[in-house]
């Protein structure tokens, strides 16, 4: 992601005398011919960005073939996926050459911003369900032994290591019954999954604290509170698995309906722009 902001960057400030100006003053530029939407290098942004969001879709089809292992990683095809997410629509926004003169341009655009947003977002949901290197939901004993592992790393820190772990118990234990009480659809996961996440925001805080109390020099306290913090999310993903995967199913549903849409906008932007004699 670091790269595409970069290089749309450095697309954007080495031709920024164009794309700076009022829309009027444009056509007085020497790039005006080329950098418009419809001129040669808008146009070719406009067709590279359309193709990367086109065959960004191609995760979905990669994901019903998910025992198919000669097609390549699902994490392969997950790291695709973003990449080409944020690229694509990076080089639609400089087709754009920051202006957005018409509705469709604007439909389109406003759909694709949001399945942006929401890609993101769903990614982060994703990577809050531990999988295997096939994409798969990772199995709960292995994560259990992982958890197990840190927890006695925690506790070998020495004074303060004890406590510490001792507080991620409580606190993750309580956080857990909460969400887990009552009856709740796909929008609730998320919310409650999110909610335990933010609450648990301070752990690292309150670590840090205990141990200093417990004896822990400073220098000591500060890691452990590190440590105490991962453990604790590692917990969360642990015992509540089955939300965090709901949420990212709920989401992932909600994701690709907007793709839809985001789909039919952009085909009524193409078509009148091949209506009115622009092309591909």
């Amino acid at each position: 992601m670091a790269v595409t902001i970069l290089v749309g960057a450095v697309l954007l400030w080495y031709r920024w005398d164009y794309y700076g100006l009022p829309w009027e003053d444009r056509f007085d530029s020497p790039f005006h011919r080329r950098l418009r939407s419809s001129g040669n290098i808008g146009h070719l942004y406009g067709n590279v960005g359309l193709l990367l969001i086109l065959g960004n879709l191609l995760y979905l089809v990669r994901r019903r073939l998910v025992s198919v292992t000669w097609l390549g990683s699902m994490q392969a095809w997950m790291a695709w996926h973003v990449f080409s997410g944020i690229v694509g629509p990076a080089l639609i926004v400089v087709h754009s050459a920051l202006t957005l003169r018409t509705w469709p341009a604007m439909v389109s655009s406003a759909a694709l911003a949001i399945v942006v947003v929401t890609g993101i977002f769903g990614r982060y949901l994703y990577q809050l369900v531990p999988r295997l290197s096939n994409g798969r939901q990772a199995a709960s004993e292995e994560l259990a032994g992982d958890v197990d592992r840190s927890v006695m790393a925690l506790r070998a820190l020495g004074p303060g290591g004890a406590e510490a772990a001792e507080l991620v118990d409580r606190r993750v234990e309580a956080e857990v019954a909460a969400a887990r009480g009552g009856a709740f659809g796909g929008i609730g996961a998320i919310a409650r999954a999110l909610g335990v996440l933010w609450r648990l925001r301070t752990l690292r805080g309150a670590a840090r604290t205990v141990a200093l109390a417990a004896g822990a020099p400073a220098d000591r306290a500060r890691p452990i509170g590190r440590r105490a913090a991962a453990i604790g999310r590692s917990l969360v993903r642990l015992e509540l698995v089955d939300v965090l995967a709901r949420a990212a199913a709920t989401w992932r549903g909600i994701h690709r309906n907007l793709v839809i849409v985001m789909l039919l906008a952009a085909s009524l932007h193409v078509s009148i722009a091949i209506y009115l004699g622009y092309g591909l």
